[in-house]
Order: C-alpha cells, then sequence, then structure tokens
C-alpha cells in the first residue's frame, strides 16, 4: 500500500518530498504556486486505486468462499490477486475519468503542435489494450468449438455455460472498457491545456498522460483476466477424453505460459519508463531537465 499510495500513506509534512520523487519520475520539476493542488489531485487518484483494489479484494474473497467444492483451493490466491488488479485499475480509472468532465479555464502556453494520443501513451501499452480483449473474446470462442465438436466433452459443460462463464462476461467488460476508454481518452484530448508557464504545461501533460494510461489499462486487466479465467474454467469443467493429463495442460500449462508472457511484457513496460513516454515525445527536444 506504501508504494502503491506514498502521499496517501505519508504524512503530511512529508507529501512534498513524495510530490518531489514523483515529480523526477514524470522528469519535471514542481511548480511551486500549484503544489498543493498536485498533491490533492494524486491523492485523490491513490485512494480512488487503494478503494478499488480492496472492493476487488473483497469480491474475489466471497466468490472463493462461494465456490464449489471441487474447486482447486490452490487458485485462490490467483483469484485474489485477479480482483486487486481489476479493481485497481477501474479504481485508479474511475479517478482519471473525473478529469474528462472537468471544466479548465485560464491562459495557455503556445506550442507548436496538437499532441495525439501516441504522445502519452506508450506503444506497447497502446496495442496491449487492443489485443487482450480480442484475445479475451478469441479465447471464448476458441472453448465453444472445442465443446462444439466434441473436444471438451459434455459431462458439467454446455454452449450457454461457455457464453455465460465468468471469463466471457470478463472478455464482453473488456470490450466495453476499450470503448469507454477510448471515448474518454478523447474528451481529455479535445480539451484545452491552460498553464501559466511551460513547467505547468508539462505538469499538465504529465498528469494527462497518467489519466489516459489509467484508463487504457482497464481493457488491458480485464483482457488479460478473463484469458486465464477462460482457460481456468474450462480446464476444470471438461470432461477430457484425455483425463487429467490434458485437463492439466489446458487449466495449468496454458494459463502458467500466459502468466510467464503477461509479466515479461509488464517487465518490458515498467522498464522502458511509460511515465516519461509524454516527455520524451512532446519535451525531451526542449530542454534537458526542466522545461523551460
Amino acid at each position: 500500500m506504501s508504494a502503491f499510495t506514498p502521499l496517501s500513506s505519508s504524512k503530511p509534512a512529508n507529501r512534498a518530498r513524495e510530490l518531489d520523487a514523483y515529480a523526477r519520475r514524470l522528469g519535471v520539476a514542481v511548480p511551486v504556486d500549484t503544489a498543493e493542488g498536485l498533491i490533492g489531485q494524486l491523492i485523490r487518484r491513490e485512494r480512488a486505486l487503494l478503494t478499488g483494489g480492496g472492493t476487488g479484494i473483497a469480491i474475489a474473497v466471497i466468490t472463493a468462499l462461494l465456490l464449489p467444492g471441487g474447486f482447486n483451493a490452490g487458485y485462490v490466491p490467483v483469484l485474489i490477486f485477479a480482483g486487486l488488479g481489476v479493481g485497481s485499475a477501474i479504481g485508479a480509472a474511475l479517478a482519471s475519468a473525473v478529469s474528462a468532465f472537468t471544466r479548465l479555464a485560464g491562459p495557455r502556453v503556445a506550442r507548436s503542435s496538437i499532441p495525439g494520443y501516441a504522445d502519452y501513451v506508450p506503444p506497447l501499452e497502446r496495442w496491449s489494450g487492443r489485443v487482450l480483449p480480442a484475445l479475451a473474446l478469441l479465447a471464448v470462442l476458441a472453448a465453444w468449438i472445442a465443446f462444439s465438436v466434441g473436444a471438451l466433452g459434455d459431462a458439467r459443460l454446455s454452449s450457454a455455460y461457455i457464453w455465460g462463464s465468468a471469463g466471457a462476461w470478463l472478455a464482453y467488460a473488456s470490450v466495453a472498457g476499450l470503448v469507454v476508454s477510448e471515448v474518454l481518452s478523447r474528451r481529455i484530448l479535445d480539451r484545452g491545456q491552460p498553464s501559466a508557464s511551460a513547467t505547468d504545461l508539462a505538469w499538465n501533460d504529465g498528469l494527462r498522460s497518467r489519466a489516459l494510461r489509467d484508463l487504457h489499462a482497464v481493457p488491458i486487466v480485464l483482457g488479460f483476466v478473463s484469458v486465464l479465467s477462460t482457460f481456468f474454467d474450462i480446464g476444470f469443467q471438461a470432461d477430457y477424453a484425455g483425463g487429467v493429463a490434458t485437463a492439466a495442460a489446458v487449466a495449468v500449462g496454458i494459463p502458467a505460459t500466459l502468466m510467464a508472457g503477461g509479466i515479461t511484457l509488464l517487465i518490458l513496460d515498467l522498464t522502458s519508463r511509460p511515465q516519461q513516454h509524454y516527455w520524451r515525445r512532446l519535451w525531451a527536444d526542449r530542454a534537458t531537465g526542466t522545461p523551460a
């Protein structure tokens, strides 16, 4: 909690230091006149992230308690971490979505070109947000096709079960999340950027990038959890002709491979410093350090 919510979990006297650390991650100096407002805005996002994560964990625990006795208890921690990830992503996105409907007024610093979506969201995150919802739907479709041709057996499965499974509903939610994030992102990009100085404008860009990435994280997380959920669910419920070995390959081998791939992509994304993507695109050619 302290790692993901440094401003909310620190004493008020230490928040200026935490804001300075956040500013260094963005690659921009802290504007003295608006520092308090920035702290308040970041704290609201952190609290939304915490509330969403806590709610996700609570729902996951309740779901785990309601699962049938035949469900492998070893996957309950996976369910809880999935609840944490989905809840945190949605909480942060809701906080960021508020900025899409907040009117801004004030003087503006002229800039040579109008920034676009690609200037704020790194390529890996942009493509992941579009590919994962598609993969989630394809996983459900593949399960239905496998059932239809008899590869999964029919002891505990039906077409209605597959299309109404948790993985399927998460896939639908990931597609809906992508549509909503695109709409809200467009509203954020269409707003003006009132700024009294170049430093204020750089901060506006940094916070805009954070908001757009928060919105885009929802279809990514939902799509990824959907794919895992589909293979877990089908692996446990199917009556395979190949017996336990085939079930283990579907319910354990494929999800493990997907998780390894997801962790690899996450590490690649983090090592690329995505929070500074906007800086490299919009400000790196203007100054080294504080924009001027």
